[in-house]
């Protein structure tokens, strides 16, 4: 039997050849043991011909066992699509058979339905794919690139340039691994106010949410007040540039990465901001005192920096030349 392109179905273009690709074969074989498919052979609609490729793709081995087919073939128009995909299919989920009407476009490859079927073992892709009013090769391919817990609707709007699904992908996995604090779905949803045309400015966004390391130690005190106090969050890096005119929000990135403290000192109780004192992480003898600079960046007193080094060294931290003198030749960069 030869097969030609029926009308409103775009042939598969595959080595199997004929009409419907890889699945040429198999509706010759149907047709064999089913009159109406012989009768229709060249008149399919595209939900019949998704539905039977979707079949002979989850039955695996068993697509080669003639009998096997037979029987599939005798319950075409007999049964439900219901109880056809469940007797031939047993598991999946015997509700993806109604999506067989909404999948777009010529014969799929028998993996991207396998992989439908995978999908629509999940909750929030389950509910995706439901909702879409067609389902594309296209839709398949990126809800399974997505992490399981952000297969939404919410996400996949956002995959409207070739490059979008790569970078939102990426953001995702990095955002989990930055909010610890945060569960996958309090994630979701921050995501799914933006778009990915922003998605880096949204990675930003949580980075001044990450939780700082530890700092190299507690709150100094001197003369019984607790005069250096160490910046633990990007919010107080924030407050910080604010208060001193300086740039200390940029270094974030070195906060987190553990290679840099920032701790405010003020030598009166409930008093204004003398200083910024900058911590640095040196090679091989650990956290020295960098610099020490009041505010836009200018030179703190004799006094103040004597006693910043003085409460740092009893707390078992050193400190560069540099701290104590700016024109020092000694620097960690």
């Amino acid at each position: 039997m030869t097969f030609h392109p029926i009308s409103g179905v775009r042939p598969a273009a595959t080595s199997a050849g004929g009409a419907y690709g890889w699945l040429t074969p198999h509706i010759a074989a149907l047709a064999a043991h089913n009159e109406d498919i012989r009768a229709r052979a060249l008149n399919l609609t595209r939900g019949e011909l998704h539905f039977i490729a979707l079949v002979i793709a989850l039955m695996g081995e068993k697509a080669s066992d003639a009998n096997h087919v037979a029987a599939f073939a005798r319950m075409l128009g007999a049964r439900t699509r219901k109880d056809i995909l469940a007797a031939f299919a047993p598991g999946s989920d015997p509700a993806l058979a109604r999506l067989a009407a909404k999948l777009a476009g010529g014969v799929w490859r028998a993996p991207q339905y396998a992989r439908l079927a995978a999908l629509y073992g999940e909750t929030h892709a389950r509910k995706t794919l439901n909702h879409l009013p067609s389902v594309t090769r296209r839709h398949v391919a990126v809800l399974a690139r997505l992490p399981a817990a952000y297969r939404t609707r919410g996400v996949l709007k956002m995959m409207r340039r070739p490059r979008a699904l790569s970078e939102v992908v990426l953001a995702i996995e990095v955002v989990r691994r930055v909010r610890t604090d945060l569960t996958d779905r309090q994630i979701l949803a921050s995501l799914e106010k933006g778009t990915s045309a922003n998605i880096q400015n949204w990675v930003m966004r949580h980075y001044q949410h990450a939780p700082f390391p530890a700092a190299p130690t507690p709150a100094l005190i001197i003369d019984g007040v607790d005069a250096l106090r160490p910046l633990t969050c990007y919010a107080d890096l924030a407050r910080g540039a604010v208060e001193f005119d300086n740039c200390i929000r940029s270094d974030l990135w070195r906060v987190l990465k553990g290679d840099t403290y920032f701790y405010r000192y003020a030598p009166q109780a409930g008093g204004k901001g003398v200083a910024i004192v900058e911590l640095k992480r040196a090679p091989v003898i650990g956290w020295v005192v960098h610099e020490a600079l009041g505010p836009g960046n200018g030179e703190v007193n004799g006094v103040h920096r004597a006693a910043i080094l003085s409460a740092f060294r009893e707390a078992g931290i050193g400190a560069v030349p540099q701290a104590a003198n700016p024109q020092a030749w000694f620097y960690i960069d």
